[in-house]
């Protein structure tokens, strides 16, 4: 089954839903996704054009994912890491 991993990466006001990996790239399980997302995430996030976003929250998902198509605003949620 196909899991994705997808983070909530805020700059300033501004966050974007982003799709880190699924089963499909990584080979990630859901138990795997659950467990080691946070790490995966920092390697990403490193490397990648987003080093200076900061995860606001994220979420492992069963299944394709589609990002939301507007940028929403930065919320204080009971999810934020």
């Amino acid at each position: 089954m196909l899991v994705t991993l997808v983070a909530v990466l805020c700059n300033g006001p501004l966050c974007l839903e982003k799709i880190v990996t699924t089963s499909e790239q990584s080979g990630i399980t859901m138990t795997a996704c659950q467990v080691n997302a946070q790490i995966g995430i920092a390697e990403w996030l490193a490397n990648g054009p987003y080093h200076e976003w900061k995860l606001q929250r994220y979420k492992c998902v069963m299944g394709k994912y589609i990002p939301r198509a507007k940028p929403e605003r930065a919320s204080s949620q009971s999810g934020t890491l």
